[in-house]
């Protein structure tokens, strides 16, 4: 499954959640915050308005809220950050969508934000698929633009023991658990009397998983390779 389609997931996912509902009422909260009537009394936050993404303007198959977009961004071991952040140059026809979307909706837009690889906000020469979200009026994200290479669907596979604590967990006692039932008895134990099933293998189950648990700490905290739920949108930790 591609990032963009990943994306569509989640959205289609989250309509039916209890967030959602929440995301609906503070939506019809903000707009009677603008009403005629209030607007004198939030003037501020109404001037902020001319700089995003007006909702009711575009089609909501662009809109996108943050907990979609940090699922797919720990999924596919992504982040999303300011667009100020991000090194490779713009493409053209990304500007020429902004463009386009000032003139047509009257509006200059601000608040933009990006969702690559982690590479791609350090590296000038990074071609990854990257997307380019404007903020809306609601607090959600409008994709503008999207370009680059697309990310294979391996990297989901790839970076799965990285996305959170309990899937490292699993992953290191599932590892542990086959290097154990592959070793030959005799590599256990001196014994020549024990057999397949006994407490020398339970035994050396244990010591492997300290072992590999060791060096998992060591990869983890020695090169920065950070859980993918904890990094997603953070500006430091690029492991």
């Amino acid at each position: 499954m591609a990032v963009e389609e990943e994306l569509a997931h989640q959205r289609e996912k989250s309509r039916h959640t209890e967030e959602h509902l929440i995301s609906e009422a503070q939506r019809i909260l903000k707009q009677d915050l603008l009403t005629e009537r209030n607007i004198l009394d939030n003037l501020k936050q109404y001037s902020k308005n001319i700089e995003l993404v007006d909702e009711e303007d575009v089609s909501e198959k662009i809109i996108f809220n943050s907990s979609e977009i940090k699922q797919t961004a720990i999924l596919y071991r992504l982040k999303f950050l300011d667009s100020k952040l991000y090194k490779p140059e713009f493409p053209y026809e990304a500007i020429l969508k902004l463009k386009q979307h000032n003139k047509t909706f009257h509006k200059d837009l601000t608040h933009f934000y990006v969702l690559s690889v982690p590479e791609a906000f350090t590296d000038k020469k990074n071609t990854s698929e990257t997307f380019l979200f404007s903020k809306t009026n609601y607090d959600n994200y409008a994709l503008i633009h999207h370009w680059g290479k697309p990310l294979k669907a391996s990297r989901k596979l790839k970076f799965w023991a990285l996305r959170n604590f309990e899937n490292l967990v699993f992953s290191l006692t599932f590892i542990t658990l086959v290097i154990t039932l592959s070793l030959p008895t005799r590599f256990i134990t001196l014994d020549p009397k024990a057999e397949y099933w006994s407490g020398f293998r339970g035994a050396a189950f244990f010591h492997l998983l300290i072992f590999n648990t060791g060096v998992a700490v060591f990869i983890t905290f020695g090169f920065s390779k950070n859980f993918s739920s904890s990094i997603w949108n953070r500006k430091k930790n690029f492991g």
